[in-house]
């Protein structure tokens, strides 16, 4: 049960709800108001310096609604008692689908249970949750509280060196938690191990530091088969997180992806109990409208509008919920066919940090003909993986964050494309279609490099712009791109030039490998039919036409003909055009 307190938010851990203030009764403080639990101002404790990032933090916490994530939660529950082998559990998923509400929940269990030996909560943003610094003397410190019998060994060491909390992270961890939980194993551990839980590990500022925090934990476990301390990490399986797989520590770890146990179910009960609660505190406003609200056919709809995502889920019933007018007047709004959830949408735009680089990766992720990964786009636009995925989590409740940087970023909702791309609806949010011209450019500027080896452009990004910069110039003809607008800006006609004189052969050979090339000689077709008249774009008009008259009756791409094809190309190549000249194929 909720306390009084309880109240429900858009959680950055996309579930449930949130809980202002802890019964300090039932719950052990571990790590909060830690500045009056020292002893005296010359306590060596204080040279811990613990950070407020336990379980019973201050601020809004996210935890599981009683009766959701039961299956993973039993999984879990079953993996502390058990699974003596893999003393590492890991749990993954995407961005908003509620690894720290579960990592809470079960942090609490464990508390409950006397099974909690510390908790850290990483927080993107928050000064010292964000940084891994604090990591080991925090837990350090819960340890000395939730198992009294190590803090003389704790003690003993900070006053031996008092810089320790500055020293290398194995060697922390070794001397601040490994040396003195063994030291008091015999007396403290003779039945069920503890946990140690830590949150969220990919919002730590120091990926690689924290890659290393993680093997040294699985080291522990194969020097010291006794050691009785368990983990429990959650985190999306970023790229320097993904390390770990092909490193020893993957022997000790059991790893869990969230999106393996089903939460329609959970999400159905979620909007079932919120919606009931919303009718109860709204009762004159609503004493009028008949139960059961929503009807069983809308909330059904919600739950697939939701697409498996609580912060989506929690987003929707917020807007609901929240502001001036009845409730029941609001939910029509997220229903309707269009504009269904307009009014969620203007509401996390308007709450995510502004800027180009988000309208820029929006606007590309809207308009791609296939989906990328965060690691392409951020090749394709030329970001760091880093900046990309920092931006979209500002929006992660409408945009599905995969567990990973190689899976694609995907709509959580089609209508998103629909209301982003329409003026009227989206207004200071408006993409505008002609976003395919800068996608073109952005294909171009990255074909302009040959690859590094082979003849063939390789990697997600490199293939998707052989294949679709020509696609992307077609639909920008299409909704009525003026090429003649383009005879004060060079910066197309330069790329294109660019990328005929440096990365031509590699292009085809590409395409031939990938058997697309006379779909991309269609394309290229009806690009040319498009294309206004213009000195140089003529010229460019008369080229591609000689290309395609060429090699439009190439047979099949079989291997065959395919070596057929490059001996007879051999050595010839698109030349750059001079100005007001064509370009021509040398066959």
């Amino acid at each position: 049960m909720a306390s009084r307190n309880a109240s429900y938010i858009d959680a950055r851990s996309g579930t449930f709800y949130t809980s202002r203030t802890v019964d300090r009764d039932q719950f052990h403080t571990v790590g909060r108001d830690q500045s009056n639990k020292l002893s005296h101002p010359l306590d060596p404790f204080e040279l811990l310096a613990p950070v407020d990032a336990a379980y019973n933090r201050n601020g809004p916490i996210a935890k599981c609604l009683q009766g959701t994530r039961e299956q993973l939660i039993a999984t879990i529950v079953r993996w502390i008692d058990g699974d003596r082998d893999r003393p590492i559990c890991w749990l993954n998923g995407p961005a908003g689908s509620g690894k720290s509400a579960v990592s809470q929940t079960v942090a609490e269990f464990c508390d409950a249970h006397h099974r909690l030996a510390a908790s850290f909560f990483f927080l993107r943003g928050a000064g010292d949750r964000s940084r891994i610094a604090r990591l080991i003397p925090t837990l350090a410190y819960q340890l000395s509280i939730s198992i009294p019998a190590t803090k003389p060994f704790i003690q003993q060491m900070l006053r031996k060196d008092p810089l320790i909390v500055r020293q290398a992270l194995h060697y922390q961890f070794q001397k601040l938690v490994i040396e003195p939980i063994l030291a008091v194993t015999d007396a403290n551990f003779t039945t069920t191990p503890m946990v140690i839980f830590v949150d969220a590990l990919d919002e730590c500022d120091d990926k690689d530091l924290m890659v290393e925090f993680v093997e040294i934990a699985a080291d522990a476990y194969r020097r010291n088969p006794v050691f009785p301390l368990r983990f429990f990490f959650t985190s999306r399986m970023e790229k320097h997180l993904r390390k770990i797989e092909a490193s020893e520590a993957r022997s000790v770890i059991h790893h869990l992806a969230l999106q393996d146990f089903d939460a329609a179910n959970d999400i159905h009960k979620f909007f079932r109990y919120r919606f009931a609660t919303i009718y109860e505190e709204n009762y004159l406003l609503m004493q009028h409208v008949p139960r059961p609200w929503p009807s069983h056919a809308d909330l059904d709809a919600l739950v697939q509008n939701a697409s498996g995502s609580f912060l989506f889920a929690s987003t929707l019933i917020n807007f609901v919920d929240n502001g001036t007018g009845s409730p029941h007047l609001k939910l029509p709004k997220v229903l309707a066919a269009h504009a269904s959830l307009d009014p969620l949408y203007i509401q996390v735009l308007s709450t995510a940090p502004r800027g180009q680089v988000l309208r820029r990766i929006i606007g590309t992720i809207l308009f791609l003909r296939s989906s990328l990964s965060i690691t392409s786009l951020g090749h394709l636009l030329q970001l760091d993986t880093a900046d990309v995925l920092e931006a979209l989590l500002g929006v992660q409740s409408i945009l599905m964050i995969p567990e990973n940087d190689d899976e694609p970023v995907r709509l959580v909702h089609t209508s998103l494309r629909d209301f982003l791309t329409s003026k009227p609806r989206s207004g200071d949010f408006f993409i505008d279609p002609a976003r395919h011209l800068d996608i073109l450019v952005d294909c171009l500027k990255f074909l302009a490099k040959p690859p590094e080896t082979g003849t063939f452009f390789a990697g997600e990004a490199s293939i998707y712009a052989c294949i679709n910069w020509c696609h992307h110039f077609d639909q920008w003809l299409t909704i009525g791109g003026n090429l003649l607008d383009l005879s004060h800006d060079h910066s197309l006609t330069s790329y294109l030039r660019n990328f005929v004189s440096q990365s031509f052969d590699y292009w085809l050979d590409t395409l031939l490998k990938h058997g697309v090339l006379q779909d991309i000689l269609r394309v290229l077709r009806l690009v040319l039919l498009k294309l206004e008249v213009s000195l140089f774009f003529l010229g460019l008009g008369n080229g591609l036409t000689t290309f395609i008259s060429v090699h439009t009756e190439l047979p099949t791409r079989s291997a065959t003909d395919y070596g057929k094809y490059r001996r007879a190309c051999k050595g010839n190549r698109f030349a750059p055009p001079k100005a007001g000249h064509s370009i021509e194929c040398r066959l």
